[in-house]
């Protein structure tokens, strides 16, 4: 599984530093790894979704519990994205699964 970006460990600290110029650095690579952030939590969602429908529960289930439709949690389960963020991709990423 994909590990968290490190510049998310130090979130909670970011207010706290004093230097500005610091806090300022630490917040842009913060920023510009949001894309990562996105990939990591749609991995730990799939794996959650996985988890679900290997301990039997039909997609119809595993909508219910995670508060979408049934398409949505087979789309999640497979790694499909949809929307604007599909729209963006290339057709190689769109379909890539887990991301």
């Amino acid at each position: 599984m994909t590990m968290l970006p490190k510049p998310f460990e130090a979130l909670k600290h970011l207010a706290d530093n004093p230097d500005a110029s610091a806090r300022a650095q630490e917040v842009g690579a913060a920023l510009n790894s949001v894309p990562e952030l996105q990939k990591w939590l749609r991995q730990l969602r799939q794996d959650a979704v996985l988890e679900l429908r290997a301990d039997g529960l039909s997609h119809a289930e595993v909508g219910k519990v995670i508060g979408t439709s049934r398409a949505r949690a087979q789309q999640i389960a497979e790694g499909r994205t949809t929307g604007r963020r599909a729209a963006e991709e290339g057709p190689e990423e769109a379909s890539n699964p887990g991301t």
